[in-house]
């Protein structure tokens, strides 16, 4: 019985998945616009909530599938004292930077409400950095970082122009130097207002004419 049940769920995941291939194709043959995006995430690290700036440039076809490339980084300060060979206990402060490719499926579209489906994979670096005691940065640890982050969200929009939506998903970080000496996996959020700039200028522009 359970290897039936194993059977029936791996060839329902194989369907699903062949059936979001072949919905992803489709819309990718309609026109594709360009898109710039700007994200603000909230995380955690370590014990700090931080909140993270994503900086986005793709294509998007059919208002369904998105893909491009970002830049992402720690907007929020992350400080603290560490001891400093040769010096001692100096104050520091978390540095992290990465670029991303991302994907982004639309799932559902019915009426005002949106789910949708992004991912992003990047590559980047991380450091902590100090001043010494002649007032000069200095760089404490450093370390090389691939990111993982999948995610979910769920837009509702309101009066043509606007829609309040909410996310979650989670970041995964491998280092491939040094520990930073902070726990930077965690899970992500998002909750805001977006204001669909694209639309309001194209009415505008429309009724200008």
């Amino acid at each position: 019985m359970r290897f039936i049940l194993l059977l029936v769920a791996g060839c329902a995941f194989h369907s699903m998945r062949a059936q979001l291939l072949d919905s992803i194709a489709l819309f990718t043959r309609e026109p594709a616009r360009p898109i710039v995006r700007l994200d603000l995430k909230g995380s955690f690290v370590s014990n700090h909530n931080v909140r993270i700036v994503g900086v986005k440039l793709g294509l998007e076809h059919a208002r369904r599938f998105q893909y491009g490339v970002g830049y992402n980084f720690l907007f929020t300060r992350v400080e603290r004292d560490r001891p400093v060979p040769e010096i001692g206990t100096r104050p520091t402060r978390l540095r992290l930077g990465y670029l991303s490719a991302y994907v982004d499926y639309a799932f559902y579209q019915r009426g005002p409400w949106e789910v949708r489906i992004p991912v992003q994979v990047g590559v980047g670096r991380g450091s902590v950095v100090y001043e010494d005691l002649a007032g000069e940065k200095r760089t404490l640890f450093q370390s090389g970082l691939i990111t993982y982050e999948p995610g979910m969200t769920v837009q509702y929009r309101f009066l043509t122009y606007f829609g309040v939506g909410a996310g979650w998903g989670f970041r995964l970080v491998m280092r491939t130097r040094h520990s930073l000496d902070e726990r930077l996996t965690a899970p992500i959020y998002t909750l805001g207002l977006r204001i669909f700039f694209e639309d309001l200028y194209r009415d505008f522009a429309h009724g200008e004419r």
